[in-house]
């Protein structure tokens, strides 16, 4: 018989097994530095001013430069202080000309032109009036709003400009005198003196129609098209769209400025203009500087004189009938409660936001579900339905990754499921090219990248479908995983899901050496860096099938390489987008903030309907979402 007394000594206690786990540090810090960065984005976003980083320069906006020449008469004020924040916007080629005007709007270099003047050129310059003459700086597409024709670009410069405070809205009223600028095909400005005539006004192009527009008599060429329609304090009241009319003859319409606010407020901190309340309407003049290049140019673009072909970036649609403002008395300003007023956060709308959320959630399931596809959905579901380009994407992208990432590598580890050994010599080659992926797809252009990520996504729908058809399709290779391996690699990723895996011994087919690492770790990176997605799509086949590595072990290889190049395409995307002025740290901080909870909790349900839905049902709606982008992305080219 066993005595009481002397067993209780020897009983069993329970221990907290987190507080043993040699993972508890790192996880504690990651969980520390996740907090630290929403808390810290979330005040700089309350507290920041694009012109803040100016370090206490005065400001360089038109309006403030307007009020300082107080020796001249107003108009003329005007005619000598806004062209400067005037822009040509043309091809990259030594001697394009430009194909529209455009507006500084942001210290930095940003600029707002129209999208349909843009959106064919393989690189985009733009050419800035300075005291030394005209001066070419190589921009890039930030973000498009095909809705309302509308392209905002940032030049490739770290220098700082004039630009245009955004008008208030409600100033804005039919007979308000107004100020339309561009400049022609020698760089010269151009200016016409002229009345807002109406307010929401539409205008149909091919099949697209564009609403809340402004009409002016002020747009007569279409050099001034993508150029800014200004109040007589200086301050942007919109974009110049010129329109040929039912009779042939160009007709005015101006994007306003609380369209371009609300849409493009997450890339720019808008400033706001005077409130100064708008002069009675007054008689419409033609002035500029002088008058012979006033007539010159007027020669070049319009009149008898006129040279044919030049109208050959009008925007070429049928204006829509009785665009007149409706019920709008004289004097009466015009309330747009589309794109004015709601409640914003750090400069997004809280729909951009759902929108921004859904879009990762649904990446996340993707990932989560199978392991791969997240990345190629967040990258075409930004530049698709958000507008993004490139530039901001990449950034946004790596930073979600490497908090996603991250964790799964620090679960996969946990489950003892990272052989190190193996994947310490692949990491090298994942950041190099990823490095090298990032300035190839600089070089290449978003229009390129799109074709290329939809041809990608294809590939991956084939695939899926082949598996469908075949379930063993693409298992077997000559020195093989056998079939019955083939049929159990659901099963190993569900038991990956449900944290019931363990490694499987298995041998690299390759032999040791760096031919080895390059093979299985430069193309996740370098796909990583041109296209933008997390790398997984293609480092999980590698690992499984040229790797002979089975497949919870590829998955948790992955995630480490993934990790390690999207720190590193971090680094690069930053340090090369602020030394060359490309991008400010802000926005794709902000947009990574908005989507790093979706994606990391779309990516537990994906895992956990993994577990629920037949293999047939993942692989088809895997298909499907595939197919979806491919079409998308090859279509809208």
């Amino acid at each position: 018989m066993i005595e009481v007394g002397e067993t209780m000594g020897e009983l069993p206690t329970n221990k907290i097994v987190f507080c043993e786990r040699s993972w508890k540090t790192p996880v504690s810090i990651l969980a520390f530095l996740i907090f630290v960065t929403f808390a810290w984005g979330i005040y700089l976003l309350d507290h920041y001013d694009e012109d803040d980083n100016f370090h206490g320069a005065d400001d360089l906006s038109v309006g403030q430069f307007l009020v300082r020449n107080i020796a001249m008469p107003h108009v003329q004020r005007l005619y000598h202080t806004v062209p400067p924040a005037v822009v040509g916007v043309g091809g990259g080629g030594v001697n394009a000309g430009p194909v529209a005007s455009g507006a500084i709007v942001g210290t930095n270099g940003y600029v707002i032109t129209t999208l349909h003047s843009v959106s064919k050129l393989p690189e985009i310059s733009v050419q800035v009036a300075t005291t030394g003459g005209i001066r070419r700086f190589p921009a890039q597409v930030v973000k498009t709003i095909p809705g309302h024709d509308l392209a905002l670009l940032k030049m490739q410069t770290t220098e700082k400009f004039l630009h245009f405070r955004m008008a208030d809205v409600q100033t804005v009223v039919p007979g308000q005198q107004v100020f339309a600028f561009g400049r022609n095909m020698a760089g010269a400005p151009l200016v016409r003196q002229g009345l807002v005539q109406s307010a929401d006004a539409p205008l149909a192009v091919g099949a697209t129609q564009i609403t809340h527009l402004l009409r002016s008599d002020a747009v007569y060429s279409w050099e001034q098209t993508g150029g800014p329609l200004v109040n007589a304090q200086g301050d942007l009241v919109g974009i110049n769209i010129a329109a040929t009319g039912p009779a042939g003859k160009v007709e005015g319409f101006t994007v306003p400025a609380q369209v371009i606010v609300s849409h493009l407020q997450d890339v720019v901190r808008f400033k706001k203009g005077s409130a100064t309340a708008p002069g009675q309407p007054q008689t419409q003049t033609v002035a500029a500087g002088s008058t012979n290049w006033w007539s010159k140019a007027r020669a070049v673009v319009g009149g008898p004189t006129a040279i044919p072909g030049m109208g050959m970036n009008v925007v070429q649609g049928n204006v829509v009938k009785g665009n007149v403002a409706p019920s709008i008395p004289s004097g009466m300003p015009f309330i747009d409660t589309d794109h004015v007023g709601g409640a914003k956060i750090g400069g997004y709308s809280v729909a951009d936001i759902v929108g921004l959320v859904m879009l990762a959630l649904a990446a996340g399931v993707t990932g989560g579900m199978m392991t791969m596809g997240g990345g190629v959905l967040q990258v075409a579901g930004m530049m698709v339905f958000f507008g993004y380009g490139m530039y901001l994407i990449r950034p946004v992208v790596f930073l979600t990754n490497v908090v996603v990432y991250g964790a799964a590598s620090l679960r996969n580890d946990k489950a003892q499921l990272v052989q190190w050994d193996k994947v310490k010599p692949l990491i090298p080659w994942g950041i190099a090219g990823v490095i090298l992926g990032y300035f190839i797809g600089n070089a290449i252009g978003d229009s390129v990248v799109g074709i290329l990520l939809g041809l990608f996504a294809l590939i991956m729908a084939g695939k899926a479908v082949m598996e469908i058809l075949q379930p063993n399709a693409g298992e077997e290779t000559a020195e093989s995983i056998s079939a019955a391996e083939a049929e159990d690699e659901m099963d190993e990723l569900m038991a990956l899901a449900d944290g019931t895996s363990r490694p499987k011994a298995s041998g690299l087919a390759l032999p040791e050496g760096h031919a080895r690492s390059a093979v299985l770790g430069l193309p996740m990176g370098l796909f990583s860096g041109i296209l933008g997605i997390s790398g997984g799509v293609i480092e999980v086949p590698l690992q499984r099938y040229v790797g002979r590595i089975s497949l919870q072990n590829a998955i948790a290889n992955s995630s480490v390489l993934v990790f390690w190049a999207s720190v590193a395409g971090s680094v690069v995307a930053f340090l090369h987008g602020s030394s060359t002025g490309l991008i400010h740290w802000e926005a794709p901080v902000t947009l990574a903030l908005v989507m790093i909870p979706g994606a990391y909790v779309g990516g537990i349900i994906g895992a956990r309907l993994m577990r629920v839905l037949p293999v047939r049902v993942l692989k088809g709606v895997y298909a499907a979402t595939m197919a979806a982008i491919a079409l998308k992305m090859l279509t809208s080219v």
